[in-house]
């Protein structure tokens, strides 16, 4: 029997699915279809068998239809396992057994050769699309991460940057107000200033505490305390001031 049928080599990997179509012509439409295991070139095992009256049936794995439009009968085997491995024969009987087409399969292991070989031919497409769309969210999730640790980096450098100019802003305003003050108490080394009050009721007023000698060439203005200022009694006032120094300066006019 096998010798006479169409001979075909079939390599599936296991869990996978085998899908067969045995044409045939008209004379075999309403004769019993097999499906069935060879051995020593005779079906040994019968595992399916459809009568003229049926269209289809299914026995465990495997379903076999008749298409009597097509003249095809097809054949599917599911949850392929190694130990399906061998020939097998797609046949209808009219007067004895008459041979459609052999099959010779071959059922690898996923773990050992799927890994190696990818996705093969025989691998259902929906399963290639979901492989296609995990590799494609793994890579968009890795350029996420590194956009989003740049954004992290260019931020945190913003701040640092920030920092370090409010706090040289900070620095050189307290230098800027100690200058200041420096430069206003080095005006004479005893200072006073009246309050608010006096500052209504009469002039401002400073002590002044002369460090050195002055030419007499050289101008000299000093504001006295309104305590020591005498009014004539006969009208108006006249403000009085005593500068001394601890030695008369010398004038050179004599």
């Amino acid at each position: 029997l096998q010798a006479q049928a169409p001979h075909v080599s079939v390599r599936q990997r296991e869990g996978s699915t085998l899908y067969i179509q045995c044409p045939y012509t008209p004379k075999a439409s309403y004769s019993w279809k097999e499906w069935c295991r060879l051995k020593g070139g005779q079906c040994h095992d019968h595992l399916v068998s459809m009568s003229p009256q049926d269209l289809s049936k299914t026995e465990d794995r495997i379903g076999i239809k008749d298409d009597r439009t097509a003249k095809t009968v097809s054949v599917t085997m599911t949850g392929l396992k190694t130990e399906d491995s061998g020939t097998y024969l797609c046949a209808y009987y009219n007067n004895g057994y008459s041979p459609l087409k052999a099959v010779s399969l071959n059922v690898f292991k996923a773990h050992i050769l799927g890994v190696l070989q990818g996705p093969s031919s025989t691998q259902p497409r929906s399963q290639a699309t979901s492989l296609s769309n995990v590799n494609t969210f793994i890579l968009l999730s890795v350029v996420l991460a590194i956009l989003l640790i740049l954004a992290l980096l260019t931020l945190v450098t913003l701040c640092v940057r920030l920092h370090m100019v409010l706090k040289r802003t900070g620095n050189q305003e307290a230098e800027d107000i100690y200058d200041n003050s420096q430069g206003t108490a080095q005006l004479g080394s005893n200072g006073r200033r009246g309050s608010s009050k006096d500052d209504i009721k009469g002039p401002k007023y400073i002590n002044l505490d002369l460090q050195s000698h002055p030419r007499p060439e050289d101008p000299l203005y000093c504001n006295i305390e309104p305590s020591q200022a005498q009014r004539n009694p006969q009208g108006g006032s006249v403000d009085y001031a005593v500068i001394a120094f601890n030695q008369c300066p010398r004038n050179d006019s004599g």
